[in-house]
């Protein structure tokens, strides 16, 4: 069974990529890096928590215990519903905003390391709206705004369901990206469709966008 490195457990995406990683009997041991205690870890035999303010700079006392783990899946960020609508691209115009600019250069900047690093795989996954609402182990900030997406998201998983990603669904796919060991030629061949590019060159790289998420997780 495999260790898995986790960020962004407080939020949307990363508490539930917690619980489906806890659950799995694929997975025996989750490295988490939270600025903050992470509640839903505690008791939990399974999960390490490591405080850690500065995701600029890794100690050598943190990275010997992140020494033998398989993948990491980096959730961490700020929900969609606190920035404006924006579309990740690399090869931003100018009138692309900020949030999709930075987005498309990470992923650019992840897919370049493959060059030195030919261990690495790198799966870049573009979600849309992830649907919280029926998510156990969302918090209880910004009340308000949570009663008008119960409300909103039904009619908007009816009317544009290619634009919702429920939590659920997403998480288990991360954890699968993040344990995937095919060759890149088997990924190609069993992912290829709509919403999934296969990056040319180089080892392993994906790009995920929500239709291929939604696909490959039979919605």
């Amino acid at each position: 069974m495999a260790h898995i490195i986790l960020t962004g457990c407080t939020g949307t995406a990363g508490s539930a990529t917690l619980a489906q990683c806890i659950s799995s009997s694929n997975v025996a041991r989750v490295s988490v890096l939270s600025r903050r205690p992470v509640k839903q870890a505690e008791g939990n035999d399974k999960v390490t928590v490591h405080i850690h303010k500065d995701f600029g700079s890794y100690p050598d006392s943190l990275l010997d215990q992140l020494k033998g783990a398989v993948g990491c899946i980096w959730a961490l960020g700020i929900s969609t519903s606190q920035v404006k609508p924006e579309k990740a691209t690399r090869t931003p115009g100018k009138c692309t905003p900020l949030f999709g600019c930075v987005k498309g250069e990470a992923e650019a900047s992840l897919l370049a390391l493959r060059s030195d690093n030919p261990g690495l795989r790198i799966w870049n996954v573009r979600p849309a709206y992830i649907d919280e609402t029926q998510n156990p182990l969302r918090d209880g900030s910004d009340i308000m705004l949570k009663k008008v997406m119960d409300r909103a998201v039904p009619l908007l998983r009816t009317v544009w369901p290619s634009g919702v990603t429920p939590t659920g669904p997403l998480a288990g796919l991360l954890e699968s990206c993040a344990l995937e060991t095919s060759s890149k030629e088997d990924v190609k061949a069993r992912l290829q469709g709509t919403g999934v590019t296969i990056e040319e060159g180089g080892t392993l790289g994906v790009l995920l966008a929500n239709t291929g998420i939604r696909r490959l997780a039979g919605l």
